[in-house]
């Protein structure tokens, strides 16, 4: 787990390093160029509600349904408490990382125009965290097969992947936003899973929950 975090901490560093050196923004930009050419109305609409799905419009419903599931289908509150806890510690933690960096977005054709500063991206950020700890949760307490937790896994991998190619895509941001995003939200994610395993284990020692 402590090796996991070191790499994924690595990682930031290095895209914070990086995109102000001349070689590596221009990278950055013709990543952004390059969706510049294939964008379309169709692609246009695809990818707004793709980015979307990243943004507390859909977070904040997904969150409270979840919640209810838990609680409806194995009483465990402290599931709830740590879901809420990453809800909010990941998007004030952006807020924090990107006020530190105070990196402009780009200033290429955008499909829409975003405020705040541009590193680390927020949805990428926000919806490897959130959705992550989701997935974390509903491999921990639903049964089901290989297969099924498998699927479950891959598909919560290909979301989040997608909503950081939406950021770069809609021209909101650079790809090494977008790495940084992920790696950020990874760490968040293996800090608050730990935490949730440190205090079952307790409690269950215990037997209070």
């Amino acid at each position: 787990m402590l090796f996991r975090f070191l790499i994924l901490f690595f990682v930031f560093c290095i895209c914070a390093l990086i995109y102000p050196i001349e070689f590596f923004y221009q990278y950055d930009v013709n990543v952004i160029l390059f969706f510049e050419e294939i964008r379309s109305p169709f692609l246009n609409k695809v990818f707004m509600f793709i980015t979307d799905i990243g943004s507390i419009k859909y977070t904040l419903p997904i969150c409270i349904v979840f919640s209810a599931l838990f609680y409806y289908k194995k009483r465990k509150v402290l599931d709830i408490i740590m879901l809420v806890i990453i809800f909010y510690s990941v998007r004030k933690l952006n807020v924090v990382l990107k006020d530190l960096f105070v990196r402009d977005r780009p200033s290429f054709q955008f499909v829409y125009e975003e405020s705040h500063y541009s590193f680390p991206s927020g949805h990428a950020m926000n919806s490897t965290a959130i959705y992550g700890f989701i997935c974390f949760i509903i491999l921990n307490h639903f049964s089901g097969n290989g297969n099924h937790r498998n699927t479950l896994l891959i598909s919560t991998i290909i979301l989040v992947g997608i909503i950081g190619i939406s950021r770069i895509y809609l021209g909101v941001h650079y790809i090494s936003d977008v790495i940084a995003g992920i790696s950020a939200g990874l760490m968040l994610l293996i800090v608050i899973t730990l935490i949730h395993s440190k205090l079952i284990l307790f409690f269950d020692k215990n037997r209070r929950y």
